[in-house]
């Protein structure tokens, strides 16, 4: 009697298990070819946008794990209204999220090619050894929500000469639409990098960005098109970027600010921003060093700044609030003109 019990429950155990793994299976290629099919209607509908999208067929892979949707030797390239850029790279690999297709990470891992008609000395090469990015979208399937998460990343000139690096890269975007009070926004950003560094030098800071933080409110929508025209429709329309916090570590200073930013006609930065700086004092005398000021008007901005400046509770260097301002190119603190500002070029 006790051996028929235990046998019962033997082939009980027996057939939960296969009953579980037969569930598990059909969520797995239900999952795994909603993802391709995800991916077959992006493809399509982009091509009928005038987009040209190569791509070797999608493989799936992963059981019994997650499934993985594979995709090789990816070459995409922009409509001549919206730049003509095109961007390439050997593998990336698409992960939905659990029992969620409108949650989707894209790895792509490794080296990247990004080619555009305004950068005539030739492509740019960009690697890192993480490259995620996680996208949320609506039942429509368009976008709401995008996450960039890089590691060790690099851009390179057409000669593979380092532009900007950087340890890591945390970034956010919502668009309004995916928010409950968009208050005229269009869409927010927020994001960290850490370990930048700069291949340009702008003396008096060190070629390293230690961290850099940012969380701001984009006004005005930016219309798909080459760069230059985009940006000019922006700013034509009053967009601003809405600064609610920006946090610099750039030796030998730290900034903490708050403010608004734009473009003027020449489509060049202009900031109004309300900030807390430390080391305004070494980033003086490193500005004299490098005989970017004068002596004199070093010692009369230091000694107006040192006036206003107070130690707040606990630290040990003078923290100074008074605003910033970028205007015709010319930085300035308080009333005072610090530097000149590159001109950027768009196009």
């Amino acid at each position: 009697m006790i051996k028929l019990h235990l046998r019962r429950l033997f082939w009980g155990l027996v057939g939960a298990v296969v009953v579980v793994a037969l569930a598990y299976s059909a969520l797995w290629v239900a999952l795994a070819t909603g993802t391709q099919t995800i991916a077959h209607d992006w493809i399509a509908k982009q091509r009928l946008n005038g987009w040209s999208v190569s791509v070797k067929p999608p493989l799936l892979d992963g059981f019994p794990f997650w499934p993985v949707l594979i995709l090789e030797d990816v070459a995409i390239t922009a409509p001549l209204n919206i730049g003509s850029w095109s961007w390439s790279t050997d593998r990336v690999t698409v992960h939905p999220a659990t029992v969620d297709l409108t949650r989707l990470t894209i790895r792509a891992t490794g080296r990247h090619l990004i080619d555009t008609p305004w950068t005539p000395s030739g492509p740019f090469f960009a690697e890192a050894s993480v490259a995620d990015l996680g996208i949320d979208l609506d039942t429509e399937g368009r976008l709401q929500h995008s996450h960039i998460y890089l590691e060790q990343a690099e851009l390179q000139d057409a000669d593979r000469v380092p532009i900007v690096s950087a340890a890591l890269v945390d970034l956010n975007f919502t668009l309004a639409e995916a928010m409950p009070s968009p208050r005229h926004v269009f869409a927010q950003l927020s994001g960290r990098g850490d370990d930048v560094r700069l291949a340009i030098n702008l003396r008096p800071f060190e070629p390293t960005i230690r961290t850099i933080q940012l969380a701001a409110d984009l006004l005005g929508p930016i219309n798909p098109g080459r760069l230059q025209d985009a940006l000019e429709l922006w700013r034509g329309g009053g967009g601003t970027l809405e600064v609610r916090r920006v946090f610099l570590d750039w030796p030998p200073l730290t900034i903490s600010a708050d403010g608004t930013m734009a473009l003027d006609d020449a489509l060049q930065p202009t900031a109004a921003l309300s900030t807390r700086m430390i080391g305004f004092n070494d980033t003086l005398n490193a500005l004299k060093a490098k005989g970017i000021i004068t002596r004199s008007q070093g010692a009369s901005a230091s000694l107006v700044l040192n006036l206003l400046a107070k130690i707040p509770p606990g630290g040990d260097k003078p923290e100074l609030q008074v605003p910033l301002s970028v205007q015709g190119q010319k930085l300035s603190v308080g009333p005072f003109k610090i530097m000149d500002m590159p001109m950027i070029q768009w196009d």
